[in-house]
């Protein structure tokens, strides 16, 4: 909803700031989005909930204006119509779609521009001026959240007209010259023999006013809600009368919005009434009351608000309130459809009062102690994202459903996979059973623009092994470039930060069933004994199916496997006495596994304090080794005693020779 100030300002002086005025309304419930400058004027773009349809105007906007700034607003009366008898029309009213029908014939009018007031005012609503009657139609929606549509009364067909629902199918050209097929139900009134109107949402071209209109028919009516939603849904169509009676409208303002324009087109555009009011309907609207009791009012909101404060507020919405001891009795009126319990009544009170001067307190109870049910804890999730994201991956996400052929290109076996009943498509027939297959998807996207693609994925897989299915969290890793060792020093980082755990060991398990993975470049990963994971590079048969240009390697890691290993940080000082680096290289004619060897020179002496791969090159490795005793500095006959049982250690068990 836009809302210029200027506008407002003929209903309501504004004694604040407009930054102050946009805070306050936020306050109050009526989002202030933006403060637009529109051809040197100032715009409020509101959100409007969908329970006050009241705020889809200028004078409802005006009205809470006037409240929270202790005023009342300045309303013009709009003065009735002298009926005639010169013209008619007959209208068949369904009242289960209009419960209220209202309109009224003008004769002798002149089509030509809108002035310039009326122009700009509609500008700043972000519309198009189009002549002064159906200018004048969409100004006065917009200033009382009322729709209005204007015909050529010369163009309806024996001037007579029928409410119904559409059969589903007609034809319909709208006033905007763009053909339509009609839902079933949708509202729609035909002469004797067309359809002229798409109730709610849209005007006929083959009734519209033209140049050359002489004579219009005015009509307001209040529509049936759910209807007009569901057409304008099917149709793919919406408008700003649709947006509001979707809501609901103030049926009690029929009259006063019919007379209100009526009076301007009769000021713009010459002529005269021609025919008598119609008003159909089957029960009157008026106002109703309710009654609010001051000392629930305390009990409910827990502040104690002045009598005279309360009164004064509920004077300001327009409620007019009278006291009677400790109860007020309020009339509400037809524009406020949302206020329907005593409760409402308290909000508005606590609303307008505002919400920031009730004094600060802390809850009485005691905080909860258990998760609350269905509860999602997110601190695994954002911490291994962060970490991944910080080493250099990018998370992207794909769809939990997936096909027959994705599938397969993986070595997954569709009998295994849950597939659906119903599904939309066959590009969506199963649960997906892995998060790699649509990584490899991602690489492929991603080939032409760019050969450094590092990506993972967190998410949900769905396997049915049995006749209860199960649904676990997992995450993928995929490395364009193919480099195991700089994948698994990744791996190793990510669980390092999420478990702390000092028995990390990737273990080669060629004789497996590897597949998708290359079986001489995979592993599991285990955490102790326990498996969490598996990585490897992609193998040259799966580098086929999925048309990729060079083999990925990649990782899928169990959460809530993982999960199970998590502590508490324990954290130790910092040793005050230096350490002692050295670098060592060792030599081999046979392929050793490097974390073996570093788990070798790690559990040579406790003074080792890390050992790190710095370089390998065909059968030689290059590892540098810290060492630390936290009570003392070492010396140099330590050192080398430590080092040569690494020494003796690495050649006996991997058979490498240190390089001199």
């Amino acid at each position: 909803m836009l809302a210029p100030l200027s506008w407002l300002k003929e209903f309501v002086p504004i004694t604040m700031t407009t930054r102050d005025l946009a805070w306050r309304l936020t306050e109050l419930g009526i989002g202030v989005e933006a403060i637009r400058s529109v051809n040197g004027e100032e715009v409020l773009e509101l959100e409007i909930t969908p329970n006050r349809p009241d705020l889809l105007s200028i004078v409802g906007i005006a009205r809470e204006i006037a409240a929270i700034q202790n005023i009342t607003l300045a309303t013009t009366p709009i003065p009735s119509i002298k009926a005639s008898q010169k013209l008619s029309i007959i209208v068949h009213n369904d009242y289960s779609l209009f419960p209220r029908y209202t309109g009224i014939i003008l004769d002798t009018i002149t089509i030509k521009p809108s002035p310039e007031w009326l122009s700009k005012r509609l500008t700043l609503m972000n519309l198009r001026p189009i002549n002064n009657i159906v200018d004048i139609t969409n100004y006065v929606m917009y200033e009382y959240g009322i729709p209005l549509h204007a015909f050529d009364y010369d163009e309806i067909k024996g001037h007579e007209l029928w409410v119904s629902k559409a059969e589903g199918g007609e034809a319909f050209t709208t006033v905007d010259n763009l053909s339509y097929k009609l839902p079933k139900n949708a509202i729609i009134i035909r002469d004797t023999e067309r359809i002229i109107d798409l109730c709610g949402i849209k005007g006929g071209l083959n009734s519209g006013i033209k140049p050359a209109t002489k004579t219009v028919y005015l009509q307001v009516t209040a529509d049936d809600p759910l209807l007009i939603r569901k057409a304008s849904q099917k149709l793919a169509l919406r408008s700003d009368a649709s947006a509001i009676f979707e809501r609901g409208i103030d049926k009690g303002n029929l009259l006063t919005t019919l007379w209100r324009a009526a009076n301007l087109m009769m000021e713009l555009g010459g002529g005269s009434v021609a025919s008598e009011l119609i008003d159909l309907k089957k029960t009157e609207y008026k106002p109703r009351s309710l009654v609010l009791g001051l000392d629930r009012l305390e009990r409910v909101i827990g502040v104690k608000i002045p009598e005279k404060t309360i009164l004064t507020i509920l004077k300001n919405l327009n409620l007019s309130p009278t006291l009677s001891g400790k109860t007020v009795t309020v009339t509400v009126p037809t524009f406020r459809e949302d206020l329907k319990i005593e409760e409402d009544i308290m909000e508005e009170v606590a609303r307008v009062y505002g919400y920031n001067n009730f004094p600060k307190t802390l809850p009485s109870s005691s905080p909860p102690e258990t998760i609350i049910p269905h509860h999602r804890d997110f601190t695994v999730e954002n911490k291994l994202k962060n970490i991944l994201e910080g080493i250099g991956y990018s998370e992207v996400y794909t769809y939990s459903l997936t096909d027959k052929e994705s599938l397969e290109k993986i070595g997954s076996d569709p009998h295994t996979a849950i597939r659906l009943t119903n599904p939309i498509s066959r590009e969506y027939e199963y649960l997906r059973t892995n998060l790699l297959s649509h990584l490899l998807e991602g690489l492929k996207l991603n080939e032409p623009i760019t050969d450094d693609c590092n990506l993972f994925e967190y998410g949900k897989t769905y396997h049915a092994p049995s006749e209860n299915p199960v649904e676990q969290y997992e995450i993928a890793i995929v490395r364009a470039d193919g480099n195991y060792r700089t994948l698994k020093g990744c791996v190793e980082t990510l669980l390092l930060r999420l478990t702390g755990a000092d028995s990390i060991v990737f273990e080669p398990q060629s004789k497996l069933n590897t597949y998708p993975y290359n079986p001489e470049i995979f592993a599991v990963i285990k955490i102790g004994k326990e498996i969490v994971g598996k990585i490897g590079k992609i193998s040259p048969d799966t580098v086929s199916r999925f048309a990729l240009k060079t083999a990925p390697v990649a990782a899928e890691l169990d959460i809530q496997t993982i999960q199970h290993f998590f502590t508490v940080p324990q954290y130790h000082p910092v040793p005050n006495v230096p350490s002692t680096i050295e670098d060592l290289s060792f030599t081999g004619t046979s392929h050793v596994a490097i974390g073996q060897v570093i788990d070798t020179i790690k559990n040579t002496d406790p003074k080792v304090w890390s050992v790190q791969l710095l370089d390998s090159y065909s059968n030689s490795h290059t590892f540098r080794v810290t060492y630390q005793d936290p009570q003392k500095t070492l010396e140099s006959k330590e050192v080398k005693e430590i080092r040569e049982k690494i020494i003796h250690g690495v050649n006996e068990t991997f058979h490498l020779i240190l390089k001199s």
